[in-house]
């Protein structure tokens, strides 16, 4: 605490101080001309700073036993997160005024933190719920899959292959809706859920492509894969990342323009000692306004009035997974001409030719 900001505080004692000498010193002429006496400034002078002194005394006792227990207020004030053994740690106070301070923050702070175990509790609980909804929601879509296929194999006539190709479309939708909660419930636990390790990217980007096959084969797209590194390996997740990938893939196909000799091209390289992915699609593009805010969470923008099924979770959630595995990633786009999503591996980054 600075003496500058005690003494602004103390004013009023001052001011009373002075008042009171000031009364003190009046009584004290008056009395001596009624006595018919001679005043004697000298006798003024030694009480003024007699008063004045004995002043000083108290401003110094008062500053001392004020000065420790008002700087760890400010350092308290300082502190990023206040915790309840911060508060404890304060030092015994010396006046009543500090012990009543003392008790209210222990008051708060105990009230602060079992709210914030009801709060985490709560957390716990929702995620739980999720989880358990979700994968009990995994063995119905299974099932209707299988059943899919068996009616594929069991009719033969178009108008039943139609109406099963239907279903299996609309079932595919409901499974990648299961896959974003999923995996943005357990970005709420990512550090329990992460595992560091050497991933070929070449490989997973290969995997992506092969596992959405027929939704290129449906949008008459072709995939094609540039690269002139025969082997590239990245420090990441492989899961997470290859989650961040197929959610960029399934948006460059599902706002494709679905013409033939359209293509989403792969193209992997390196450049100073860093990998890029990109991931550029012949799509409807993005209008200028929207591009900034793709990754901002339930945004959809103009495009999500063409798809009325879009969420605006995908790409949020790419770009939190990509943050928290300590890659980058940025998007480019031009209306009617496409988009291009772009990785890229820092200095974590592994790569063999």
């Amino acid at each position: 605490m600075k003496l500058e900001t005690f003494i602004k505080d103390r004013l009023y004692f001052i001011f009373y101080t002075v008042l009171l000498v000031s009364l003190l010193i009046i009584a004290y002429a008056l009395a001596v001309l009624e006595a018919g006496n001679h005043i004697s400034i000298s006798n003024i002078i030694y009480l003024i700073i007699l008063a004045f002194f004995m002043m000083l005394i108290f401003l110094a006792a008062d500053y001392i036993r004020q000065y420790r227990f008002l700087n760890q207020l400010a350092r308290m004030k300082q502190e990023p997160s206040l915790s309840f053994e911060y508060v404890e740690a304060f030092r015994e106070p010396l006046t009543n005024e500090q012990k009543l301070w003392m008790e209210l923050f222990q008051q708060m702070n105990k009230v602060t933190i079992g709210q914030l175990q009801e709060q985490i509790k709560q957390k716990e609980q929702y995620e739980l719920l999720i989880h358990q909804w979700v994968h009990q929601m995994k063995t119905p879509v299974s099932v209707i899959s299988l059943l899919i296929q068996e009616g594929k194999r069991t009719f033969s006539n178009e108008p039943m292959k139609d109406y099963l190709k239907e279903i299996e479309e609309e079932n595919d939708r409901f499974r990648r809706g299961l896959e974003i909660i999923l995996h943005g419930a357990r970005l709420q636990r990512f550090s329990e859920d992460v595992k560091s390790e050497r991933v070929d990217l070449i490989n997973l980007v290969k995997q992506v492509i092969n596992e959405e096959k027929k939704q290129f084969i449906k949008r008459f797209i072709y995939p094609r894969l540039e690269t002139e590194l025969e082997n590239v390996y990245v420090h990441s997740d492989r899961k997470w990342l290859h989650f961040a990938v197929s959610q960029v893939v399934f948006n460059a196909l599902k706002y494709s323009r679905q013409k033939e000799h359209d293509s989403i091209t792969f193209n992997i390289i390196e450049k100073e000692s860093e990998i890029f992915l990109r991931i550029t699609d012949q799509g409807i593009g993005i209008v200028p306004h929207d591009v900034k805010r793709v990754f901002d969470p339930f945004f959809t923008g103009e495009n999500g009035r063409v798809q009325q099924e879009s969420t605006g979770m995908g790409l949020y959630l790419v770009k939190e997974i990509v943050n928290r595995l300590g890659h980058g990633v940025t998007v480019q786009s031009t209306v009617s001409e496409g988009t291009t999503v772009e990785f890229f591996f820092k200095t974590n980054t592994l790569h063999e030719r």
